[in-house]
């Protein structure tokens, strides 16, 4: 049985955006009923807000002050099938609640535990800036996440509840995401990274090239799992335009750094977060 798990960023449980998930849970389990779905309201959640003391990067994510739903979320992350991530867009922007779970888990920007988890991003607005919400969440969390991400999807509600068109448009997007969506869940294959996918991962390692001693705890953790030799989180053909890319990025930020900090990054770096 496989089971998906919803992390709803609106404050209501029953609101706009949640009529949309409702509607991918209908196309899912239409094709295959024994899918569950399994809902987080964050607003029910004690997720204190986020400190910056970077105690997640140096020491690991369990070693945040902060004692609260953190670990227990991120175990119910690790452990669901597939992952739909949802939030309401409030100008322009995720809601309060989402933009605090994404705060808490940054760390997983450079400590990546959901590679390849499949993912899909759901958003709405009333009418206009449909797009600022759904984008930033993968581009900002969970691109960086590692996961799969099988699309992102923004929906300006009020046109989906009064223009017929754009409501079938809408609709007929969300069954075919629902569709890809159990497909890769089914398949549980290690699929080739998007550009935006590889290029998270070589800047990552180039962060690591340039500076290994600034966040010992991510350094010990990626040569452990020997993503400094690869090429990816995982063996899989990397396309020859992202490699050559990709290789001119790891070079090009170690100049940059150069010029801007000087000699003995590494360590100065290290310093300033300690001091900061």
């Amino acid at each position: 049985m496989k089971t998906v798990l919803v992390i709803s960023g609106s404050p209501r449980k029953k609101g706009n955006t949640m009529e949309i998930i409702k509607q991918i849970e209908e196309n899912v389990q239409k094709q295959d009923s024994s899918v569950q779905f399994d809902y987080t309201y964050l607003i029910d959640l004690n997720l204190k807000f986020c400190r910056g003391c970077s105690r997640c990067l140096t020491l690991g994510g369990d070693a945040c002050p902060m004692k609260d739903d953190k670990e227990n979320l991120l175990d119910r992350m690790r452990r669901a099938d597939g992952l739909i991530f949802a939030s309401p867009g409030y100008s322009h922007m995720v809601s309060a609640l989402y933009k605090n779970f994404m705060d808490r888990f940054m760390y997983l920007d450079h400590l990546p535990e959901l590679i390849n988890k499949p993912a899909l991003i759901v958003s709405t607005t009333g009418g206009d800036g449909v797009s600022g919400a759904p984008d930033y969440m993968n581009k900002k969390s969970v691109v960086w996440w590692g996961c799969n991400i099988i699309d992102t999807i923004g929906v300006a509600h009020v046109f989906y509840k009064i223009n017929s068109k754009y409501n079938k448009r809408i609709n007929k997007r969300l069954s075919k995401a629902a569709g890809r969506f159990l497909k890769i869940m089914d398949i549980e294959k290690e699929r080739k990274p998007t550009f935006n996918q590889y290029m998270c991962f070589k800047m990552n390692q180039a962060e690591l090239v340039i500076s290994p001693d600034v966040m010992p705890y991510r350094t010990r953790m990626w040569n452990e799992k020997g993503w400094m030799n690869q090429e990816y989180y995982y063996p899989v053909k990397i396309n020859l335009l992202y490699r050559f890319i990709g290789n001119i990025l790891v070079r090009m930020s170690a100049v940059i750094y150069r010029i801007m900090i000087g000699k003995d990054m590494s360590g100065k770096m290290r310093r300033y977060l300690l001091e900061n």
